[in-house]
């Protein structure tokens, strides 16, 4: 990146049998869920989360974060752009960079075109818990379906298509390279095959091929296009098996093998194994917070995280596998923090085997390091800002900055102090003392001061000499010198070099200071650049990744690293700050209320609906952005000392599971009413968990294993533990069976700050049914849907349609026409506590609007049940549709403004900020509200699962 103001940027037997060896270079690993109790709360949080279209995206081919629809397995990339009747599929691949440029290229295209659905509607629907992009396409009485995966186990691409009413339609499926050429194609068999290449094509340019066929209703092949007729009432399926020659030297007759025999049901079975992969993924941690769009934030930067890096892929580049077009910066691995950020997420996650790509890169290019060192006359490694696979740079540049290699090592540092593996710390042992001989040799020592210094290294870009102890490498020098002592100790190697490196750790230089509007802040040098509030977050990053600060640090540094987070005013939204900013405010206790309030901001403002955060310039690095942020807020433990709800704000509850430690403990909590209610600490490698008593002044009870071993106490606590062993936390006298229903449970909403209903027996019962709100809307020209019915319905019914559990709220009504065509039905009173908005809570539910595939009584046609929205009417008599408030897609909240933008059939999660329009106001009733002037038609469907919190 550029500091300087300028931003810059599951399968049949005889299938496996068949395909095992064509695979072999394809199979991605399958993660392992960490408990049945994380798993099942991640599963049923993470199903909540979609990003959702209602016109074709426009962000495509700049060169950055795309803002279409994305899917990936870690390797192949595919973004969605355009109408069903001109749509491209753009697939990008991290291996496929070139050798002359050293910039990644897209791989190739594959465009579907639909003519006859020409000016139809328009939603998709990215699903993140199954990684799935569905398709919805509707035209004069017909809809073309679509679903579209990248298979988590194989390179193959999967659109299938659906079509229901009218007549037969002609799909063309047309084969491109990555600049929207046609390139060289040939058959085998059945299968249409384009050969691409990276840039020229020559040298060791990779290659590649996309092996298409169909499945279903009949094709033909002309040219660089498949001919599809497809038939009402029937399913197509496309198959694309995409493999490089990084993959295999036999690329093309791989390609073709992976896809040439498949049967509809092979497709069904590679899905089903698809879809296991992703469940497993999501159990491995999951977090449950009130404001839901940084929750939602926080699942869709795992789903990008898993589909851009995969144990034994090449890694990612800045923009990761979703390559439309000449990428900026040449979509390199640049190494001062672009790289190494969205890596970061993997860490507290418990993601850790998305960090397998990671190295590989870094060691390729050690050789190189070397060679650059011995140039400039130093020793061990130098590492420029630009690295590419293979041993390649695609830009040689060092910006005057010395600290690239300390900053690649972080990484690797920070993976072995949260895993303790030392089979991992094996691998990349010998490249850090490479980083570890450069700083040893260095570093100068200042014998007035008895400290390590820096000298002549930028943490700027471009800044030219002198640039003295930079606390940026002051921080990253000191992580790595640390992980080299507890590297070498678990290793038993070099024990007469440990005492160098803790010499070198006890003495470097301290953190730099100013004085900025009459508070003390840390200083960006001790000599050269001071402070910038550029955009940036330079001045903390000795906070993180660094680590040398944190709540257990002194009194002074401490508040001095708060003042600096306060001073970086501009970092919030910077284009080069988030990845790592937010991190650093909550390791140092900064105001929690203030980083949710700008955490909520980037998931909510600067995202696009694929769930990617994005500022100019920035690309997977903002992964990292409210992963690390939040979990720093929940969970602290880079002192080696856990901290539950370290950095976290009063009468909010919260809860987590399995977020990752260091010292390889998994750890799960819950805070409701101001009390944590207990800590569970599953040792995975062995050795002394200790912990800050989250019961301050209290004693501890301690089960081990399900067995009860008594109390403990202290203001920090360590227990001895041996691998495998499970710690249950609580108060003293807690049962064993309390903590564990709590671990179960959702969670709790306070009763004072929020309200939920899942329309189960055991939630609020409705205060009224089947009820218009004379006061709050009433009802004009909508009678009974059926059956008798005198009037509009809402109300509970269990057994039917449920999100959730087996109870939801049924809505229906009959419109009989005219100007004015709405019901308003009061459902829950809270006239007697309203509940307060205060600044901001967000209101979530689910919707399932139906049509005449699901519901007789609706007609053939009618999107009439989408015409449906959770009402309020405040205390002041005002409501919510009329506020001007808006859902998550930016679409006003009215009824007759959620026609046709939720979609059929479908669980619809539907969000809404309310404070933004209504901050201050109080709820005095919850409305259910219908409203679609000139409808003639019935309409039917269920809500569930809401909430105000």
């Amino acid at each position: 990146m550029n500091r300087t103001p300028r931003s810059r940027r599951a399968v049949s037997t005889a299938v496996v049998a068949a395909l095992i060896g064509t695979m072999t270079s394809t199979l991605l690993t399958h993660p392992a869920m960490a408990d049945t109790t994380t798993a099942n709360q991640a599963w049923r949080i993470v199903q909540q989360y979609t990003g959702v279209w209602t016109s074709p995206p426009t962000n495509l081919t700049g060169g950055e974060t795309a803002d279409a629809p994305l899917m990936g397995n870690g390797d192949i990339g595919v973004a969605v752009g355009g109408s069903i009747a001109d749509q491209t599929m753009y697939i990008g691949k991290n291996d496929f960079f070139s050798s002359s440029s050293h910039a990644i290229k897209p791989l190739g295209r594959i465009v579907i075109t639909d003519p006859t659905m020409s000016g139809s509607s328009y939603n998709v629907v990215q699903n993140i818990a199954d990684a799935e992009v569905d398709g919805r396409y509707a035209l004069n009485g017909q809809t073309l379906t679509t679903s579209s995966w990248v298979d988590a186990n194989s390179g193959m691409f999967v659109t299938s298509f659906t079509l229901t009413g009218g007549s037969a339609q002609t799909i063309g499926i047309t084969l491109q390279d990555g600049a929207g050429n046609a390139p060289t194609t040939s058959t085998t068999g059945n299968d249409l095959d384009a050969d691409v290449h990276a840039d020229t094509g020559t040298g060791s340019d990779p290659h590649a091929r996309i092996a298409a066929r169909t499945i279903g209703d009949s094709q033909s092949i002309s040219g660089n296009t498949i001919n599809l007729t497809v038939q009402p009432g029937t399913t197509s399926t496309l198959v694309a098996g995409i493999i490089s020659s990084v993959d295999s030297s036999s690329w093309q007759s791989s390609a073709d093998s992976l896809v040439g025999n498949l049967t509809q049901q092979d497709v069904n079975n590679h899905n089903a194994s698809h879809r296991s992969w992703w469940q497993g993924y999501w159990g491995q941690s999951y977090v449950e917070i009130p404001d839901k769009s940084i929750e939602k934030s926080w699942y869709g930067s795992l789903y990008l995280l898993a589909c851009v890096s995969r144990s034994g892929k090449t890694a990612p580049g800045l923009w990761g596998n979703w390559i439309t077009g000449a990428m900026n910066w040449n979509g390199d691995f640049h190494t001062n923090y672009n790289y190494e950020a969205p890596f970061y997420a993997a860490l507290s996650t418990n993601h850790i085997a998305q960090m397998d790509s990671y190295d590989q890169a870094v060691l390729d290019w050690q050789s190189e390091g070397q060679s650059l060192a011995t140039q400039n006359g130093y020793t061990g490694v130098l590492y420029p800002v630009g690295i590419s696979p293979g041993g390649t740079s695609a830009d040689m540049n060092l910006h005057n900055q010395k600290s690239d290699a300390v900053n690649l090592a972080s990484d690797m540092v920070m993976r072995f102090e949260y895993t303790d593996d030392t089979t991992y710390a094996a691998k990349v042992y010998s490249w850090l003392k490479q980083v570890g001989l450069f700083w040893q040799n260095y570093l100068s020592w200042n014998s007035t001061t008895n400290t390590y210094d820096i000298l002549n290294d930028a943490p700027h870009e471009d800044q030219t000499y002198p640039q003295t102890n930079s606390g940026m490498s002051l921080g990253l020098v000191h992580l790595l010198f640390q992980g080299l002592i507890d590297m070498s100790t678990a290793l038993n190697q070099d024990s007469g070099t440990r005492a160098t490196w803790q010499n070198i750790v006890s003495h470097l230089s301290p953190l730099s200071t100013m004085s900025l509007n009459g508070q003390t802040i840390l200083r960006e040098t001790e000599v050269g650049s001071d402070f910038a509030n550029d955009g940036n977050d330079i001045d903390a990053q000795a906070i993180y990744p660094g680590g040398l600060v944190g709540l257990d640090s002194g009194a002074t540094l401490l508040q001095n690293a708060r003042n600096t987070i306060g001073a970086l005013t501009n970092a919030w939204n910077g284009g080069n700050a988030p990845a790592t900013f937010y991190a650093a405010a909550a390791r140092v206790g900064y105001d929690p209320n203030t980083i949710l309030a700008n955490l909520h901001d980037e998931a909510a403002n600067q995202s696009y609906a694929n769930m990617a955060v994005h500022h100019n310039g920035g690309g997977i690095e903002n992964i990292n952005v409210t992963t690390s942020g939040l979990d720093e807020m929940l969970l602290q433990s880079f002192q080696n000392d856990v901290k539950v709800f370290a950095d976290w704000p009063t009468s909010t509850n919260a809860k987590f599971g399995d977020l990752l430690g260091y010292g390889d403990f998994l750890i799960s909590s819950s805070e409701a009413g101001n009390s944590v209610q207990y800590v569970q600490a599953v040792s995975q490698s062995g050795g002394n968990f200790t912990f800050t008593n989250p019961w301050p002044g209290g004693s501890v009870e301690v089960y081990r294993n399900g067995a009860d071993n008594g109390t403990v106490s202290g203001s920090k606590i360590t227990i001895a533990t041996s691998a495998g062993d499970t710690l249950d936390l609580a108060p003293a006298g807690t049962a064993l069976s309390t903590i564990q229903t709590e671990l179960a449970q959702p969670l709790q909403q306070s009763t004072a700050s929020g309200f939920s209903s899942g329309f189960e027996s055991t939630d609020p019962a409705l205060t009224w049914t089947d009820t218009v709100d004379s006061s709050g809307g009433g009802s004009a020209s909508v009678a009974g849907l059926c059956c008798g019915l005198t009037g509009p319905e809402a109300g509970v019914r269990t057994g039917e349609t449920a999100h959730t559990g087996s109870g939801s709220l049924m809505y229906s009504g009959l419109a009989q026409g005219g100007s004015a065509v709405h019901a308003y039905l009061k459902v829950y009173d809270l006239s007697g506590s309203p509940l307060g908005i205060g600044s901001g809570k967000t209101l979530s539910y689910w919707i399932y609007p139906q049509s005449n595939a699901t519901s007789s009584w609706v007609p053939s046609g009618s999107d009439g049940s989408t015409c449906v929205a959770i009402d309020m009417v405040f205390t002041d008599g005002s409501t919510l549709r009329d506020s001007g408030a808006v859902d998550e897609n930016g679409v006003r909240i009215h009824p007759a403004d959620q026609c046709g933008h939720l979609t059929l059939d479908t669980w619809n999660h539907v969000t809404v900020n309310l404070g933004t329009a209504n901050a201050g106001k109080d709820i005095s009733r919850i409305l259910v509200g219908y409203d679609d002037p000139n409808s003639t038609a019935g309409y039917r469907g269920y809500i569930d699962d809401l909430s105000i919190s």
